[in-house]
C-alpha cells in the first residue's frame, strides 16, 4: 500500500514511527512493546505486510505481548499435533474426548512431553492414562 496520509508516503510515515519509537530513550522491553503495538495495530488499519516488513521480528521480541502470543500459538499448535498423531492411530471420537484436558494444560513442556508420548502410544487408553497423571494445576 502506497497511499497518502497527510501529504506524506504511508511507508515513509511508518518508517518514521518506527524510527522515533526507536530513538525514544526508553528500556529494550518499552520499545519492544511499543513496536509490537505498532506492528499489531498498523496492520489492521494498513496492509499488515509493510509492517512485517518495516519492523523486523528481533525488535519485537522483547515485547511480553509478543511473548504471549508466540507461546499461545505455539500452545495451539502443540496440541493440534498431538490431536493429529493421535487421531492417525486412534478412533477421533475417543480422540476429541481427550480434547478439553489437552486444552486445559498451559504448561508448554507438559504439552511436548505429551506429543512425544502421543507419537509412540500403543493404545488411546494409556495415552489418556498418561494424561491423567500428569494433569495438576498449572
Amino acid at each position: 500500500m502506497s497511499g497518502n496520509l497527510l501529504g506524506i508516503n504511508l511507508e515513509q510515515w511508518v518508517q518514521e514511527c518506527i524510527d522515533a519509537t526507536i530513538a525514544t530513550p526508553v528500556n529494550q522491553r518499552t520499545q519492544a512493546n511499543l513496536l509490537y503495538g505498532i506492528y499489531l495495530f498498523g496492520g489492521i488499519v494498513y496492509d499488515s505486510e509493510l509492517f512485517r516488513r518495516l519492523i523486523p521480528e528481533e525488535l519485537m521480541r522483547e515485547s511480553k505481548f509478543y511473548q504471549r502470543q508466540v507461546e499461545k500459538i505455539t500452545r495451539e499448535t502443540t496440541i493440534k499435533h498431538i490431536l493429529t498423531l493421535l487421531k492417525s492411530e486412534f478412533q477421533t471420537e475417543a480422540v476429541n474426548a481427550l480434547t478439553p484436558s489437552l486444552q486445559n494444560i498451559t504448561d508448554l513442556h507438559r504439552l511436548e512431553q505429551l506429543h512425544l508420548a502421543a507419537a509412540k502410544a500403543q493404545n488411546l487408553d494409556a495415552f489418556a492414562q498418561m494424561l491423567i497423571e500428569q494433569e495438576q494445576p498449572d
